[in-house]
């Protein structure tokens, strides 16, 4: 045992002692007339020392008839897990008896026990991928709540006689180690004088049914379990010697010799011998699940046999003990008196064989298995080597198989049946550290595995299984996947890829990496998973997780599939045409591009389903759909039914987007739908919503009838959910042609919150209204001298509240008669500023075209100044009869030039100013025009 398992093992000692304590302390002071009072701070005390809930029943106290001892019971114990553990029953305990030493109570220990007793105890043990258990729920000491009593606690002395437990089931499901035990009706009673330091300890045990599996193997399937363990106990060494024991598994029987010691924390000290004089071939088989669970009394058999086993040396975490185990079978024969043919010529021999306190010394040489059944022959051969660092082995298989003889020999069921053939040919031989390295020239391995119309039928199944081909050819560098065909009742299934790393996971537990080219015509779901059914630990005072019912995604497999499946049938959904890339890696399903036709129109999606969590795998996923029948999609996903609950009422397609969708999924892959944070998109042309109650209420609210049945047009409007609503940003549609601002949103708890801004026209409204809003208008005209014309729409606004079926409507309709005469005047007074801000843009408007004029024309004349003066200057510097006349008149030019720009200049500069006066003085008549208004 090595130092964290025994520290474990010590914690839960001490949390059980301490629980212990804790009850015995408070049943002894005042049982009788507090009663009630000591119920309630039992249970207090307790869950403040746990990480857990803890509950009982009725408890009862008997001194009278057991004086000096007095006799304690408890019913219906149950202790359940919190947090991620919430939902599991840890322990639950029908009812518990002590019988107790008075005495050694009062004077405050050590106590004695007389003896514990057990009955109808079901525990459901839970390892996480994350290696938290959900039995550690001792509080540490810091946080643990202190006692406001101090006194004194005196440290736990315990003295027992008798152990006793009946009719328990225990499940212990370890994810991250891949371990899972189930245990079905133990009875194990324990006796021995612990009050001495050296004294003779007794146990039996029997189990119903044990099952055993790691990595997905079954080693152990509904085995029968009896073992009667004597030895004599040293206390003070912490030392066991076996002696008269003998352990059954089925009609398998072992004897243990020798001894066992825990001299401290980290060190188990043995020296063990099995032995197996009593048992047969017959025996040997009981241990095969399919030859034991039907007629195995009258199975006749023959041929001899040998186990041996031995365990020397001290075991911690750094150091095993040396052991041997030999199995030899020579000349083994069965066969079912019922049953035509005969397994024979079984020969087994099997040396396991670890000489030091290192397991890489350890060398496995299965030298020969030889078996045929019904003239079918099978054989093997295998030597592993340095197990631990580098694997060396050297290994064949070779045999055929017709399964339609398997009835011959092996009793099946009533209804069942086996048909084709299997056949395997198969060597590899060298070093794993030269597969790592890619020396494929160092390693052999070839061989192949053929399946041909292989036919399983039974009753527990509602559908056949036919594998028509599959082949698998091995090779040094990968395993390939020739040819896969298969039926599953309806449902097809095809297949072809390779398979890589299939020797480092078989022999290291890497990942198996695979890519695969799938397709099928048919996948019947609902067919497929008609037999299938969850069950999680049978405890009575809490749901269970449920854990079955997730689907676990191995942790190392990393395979592509790119997938193409003509047709799928889900519930009541026909989904055609999927394709897309399917990856399963990491203990996640990857979904790339996946398209599919589905309730009237199709669905791409990418995305993934991850179980690193297995108690709460998570999804993540972005959807387009497009032309999807709306009353289909609500009848199909409760999601729908629970975010839009208005699709019950609604008619016609939609089109939409869901981005970013993550959340985790319970234990019944449902989502939290409370923890989704995600944003989309709809669009729809044309809906029709009909008994919607809160389009009655709105209807009955505004007299409009024919508001009960809307029609909504071109919606386009985007959503986004967060903590369990989803929420409409604000958008425009015509509801019955009713041109409508909307917004809000609807909770999981059926909760609406609304806001409509809707222009009604004045049509819809009856005469009585109309006249209503006519005089209010002729009011207003004749107070602001006006003569303005209300429009043909009234804005109205709604408010919904409430439910979607107890909804509450507030519209501002009559608000908006009362406020009609101040509006009328806010229009009014928008005219007048509007004609003054028209006459006073006129005034500006005129004096820019006024000032672009006198600007262009100056312009012009400028360039027309420049354009003569500067000819001249051009006319002035070609005259000169001689070198000094042409230099005069070179200056001359110069000067010319410099003039003409100067005048140029000036009259730019005056019409800017004029035009500068001109805009100026516009400006000013503007403001007086907008002021006085």
């Amino acid at each position: 045992m090595n130092t964290k398992k025994s520290s474990l093992f010590k914690k839960i000692l001490k949390v059980s002692g301490i629980s212990f304590l804790i009850l015995l302390i408070v049943i002894v002071s005042l049982p009788f007339l507090f009663k009630n009072k000591i119920i309630q701070k039992v249970k207090d005390t307790i869950n403040e020392n746990l990480n857990a809930k803890v509950d009982f029943g009725q408890f009862d106290l008997s001194i009278i008839s057991t004086f000096p001892d007095f006799k304690f019971s408890i019913e219906k114990v149950s202790v359940v897990g919190i947090k991620e553990f919430e939902k599991d029953t840890l322990a639950y305990i029908g009812s518990l008896g002590l019988n107790i030493n008075l005495k050694s109570v009062l004077s405050g220990g050590p106590y004695k026990v007389n003896d514990i007793e057990i009955k109808d105890a079901k525990i459901h043990a839970i390892v996480l991928t994350d290696g938290k258990a959900n039995w550690d729920i001792a509080k540490s000491s810091d946080t643990a709540k202190k006692s406001t009593d101090t006194t004194k606690v005196t440290a736990f002395k315990l003295q027992l006689k008798r152990f006793k437990i009946e009719n328990a089931q225990i499940v212990y499901d370890d994810y991250q180690g891949k371990m899972f035990s189930d245990i079905k009706n133990l009875n194990y009673d324990l006796s021995g004088d612990f009050t001495q330091d050296v004294f003779d300890l007794n146990q039996n045990i029997t189990i119903d049914a044990l099952t055993y599996k790691m990595g997905g193997i079954a080693y152990l399937s509904n085995a029968k379990i009896k073992a009667k363990a004597n030895m004599s106990a040293d206390m003070p060494k912490m030392k066991f010697t076996f002696k008269e024991n003998e352990f059954n598994i089925n009609e398998f029987i072992i004897n243990l010799d020798g001894y066992a010691a825990m001299p401290n924390d980290s060190d188990i000290v043995m020296d063990l011998k099995t032995s197996t004089n009593k048992n047969s071939f017959k025996s040997i088989l009981s241990l095969i699940p399919a030859v034991y669970k039907k007629d195995f009394a009258g199975l006749q058999a023959s041929g001899s046999v040998k186990f041996a086993s031995d365990a020397k040396g001290t075991y911690n975490n750094h150091s095993y003990p040396s052991f041997n185990v030999e199995l030899i079978v020579d000349n083994g024969k069965f066969q079912y008196p019922a049953l035509p043919k005969s397994v024979n010529n079984v020969y087994v021999d099997l040396k396991i064989n670890s000489p030091t306190s290192k397991l890489n010394d350890m060398v496995v040489n299965l030298n020969r298995l030889h078996i045929e059944m019904a003239g079918n022959p099978i054989d093997m051969k295998a030597v592993v080597k340095t197990p631990m660092t580098d694997v060396n082995f050297d290994a064949y298989v070779k045999g055929k198989i017709d399964l339609s003889s398997v009835k011959e020999f092996i009793p099946l069921e009533k209804g069942d049946e086996l048909n084709g053939i299997i056949k395997a040919d198969i060597e590899m031989a060298g070093k794993m550290s030269d597969v790592d390295k890619k020396q494929y020239d160092k390693f052999k391995a070839k061989g192949v595995v053929e399946i041909n119309k292989m036919k399983y039928k039974t009753t527990s199944l509602p559908y056949e299984t036919f594998i028509n081909t599959m082949i698998l050819n091995f090779t040094t560098q990968f395993v390939e996947l020739k040819d896969f065909n298969a039926t599953m009742g309806k449902s097809d299934f095809s297949a072809k890829g390779k398979i890589d790393n299939f020797l480092q996971y078989t022999f290291k537990n890497e990942t198996l990496k695979g890519e695969f080219n799938f397709s099928s015509k048919l996948i019947d779901l609902n067919e497929l998973t008609a037999s299938t059914t969850t069950t999680a630990a049978n405890t009575p005072t809490a749901s269970s997780s449920s854990t079955m019912a997730v689907i676990d995604v191995p942790g190392n497999i990393d395979f592509t599939l790119s997938s193409t499946i003509d047709k799928i049938l889900y519930q009541n959904m026909d989904i055609t045409n999927l394709k897309g890339e399917i990856t399963v890696r990491e203990k996640r399903v990857t979904m790339h591009n996946i398209s599919m036709n589905t309730l009237g129109g199709k669905l791409t999606m990418d995305g993934y389903y991850d179980t690193k969590n297995i108690k709460k795998p998570s999804v993540a996923f972005n959807f387009k759909v497009e032309n999807f029948d709306i009353q289909k999609t609500f009848t199909t996903f409760n999601t729908v039914q629970k975010l839009a609950p208005i699709a019950q009422y609604a008619k016609g397609l939609f089109t939409a987007t869901l981005d970013n969708f993550n959340v985790e999924l319970n234990d019944k892959m449902e989502p939290d739908l409370n923890k989704v944070n995600a944003r989309g998109v709809i669009k729809t042309n044309d809906i029709v919503v009909s008994g919607f109650e809160p389009f009655n209420k709105l209807a009955d609210a505004l007299k409009l009838s024919n508001l009960k049945t809307l029609n909504l047009q071109n919606l386009n409007l985007s959503y986004f959910i967060k903590d369990g609503r989803i929420n409409f940003e604000p958008f425009v549609t015509k509801v019955n042609q009713i041109s409508t601002n909307i917004s809000g949103s609807t909770g999981l708890d059926q909760t609406i919150d609304y806001k409509w801004k809707m222009e009604v026209p004045k049509s819809m409204f009856g005469n009585q209204a109309n006249s209503a809003l006519n005089n209010l208008l002729q009011q207003a005209n004749n107070a602001a001298g006006t003569n303005i014309q209300m429009g043909d729409k009234i804005n109205v606004n709604v408010l919904f509240d409430g439910t979607v079926t107890k909804p509450t409507i507030k519209t501002g309709l009559k608000e908006e008669l009362k406020n009609t005469t101040q509006e009328v005047k806010e229009q009014v007074t928008q005219v007048i500023v509007d004609k003054a801000k028209e006459e006073a843009d006129k005034i500006l408007k005129d004096a820019q075209d006024q000032v672009d004029k006198i600007k262009a024309e100056a312009q012009n004349l400028a360039n027309q100044t420049k354009d003569e003066g500067y000819k001249s200057a051009a006319d002035l510097e070609n005259k000169g009869a001689n070198v000094l006349e042409k230099m005069a008149n070179k200056k001359l030019a110069e000067k010319l030039r410099k003039e003409t720009d100067s005048k140029s200049q000036k009259i730019v500069d005056e019409a800017n100013t004029r035009c500068d006066k001109i805009m100026q003085d516009a400006r000013a008549k503007a403001d007086e025009k907008l002021n006085k208004k």
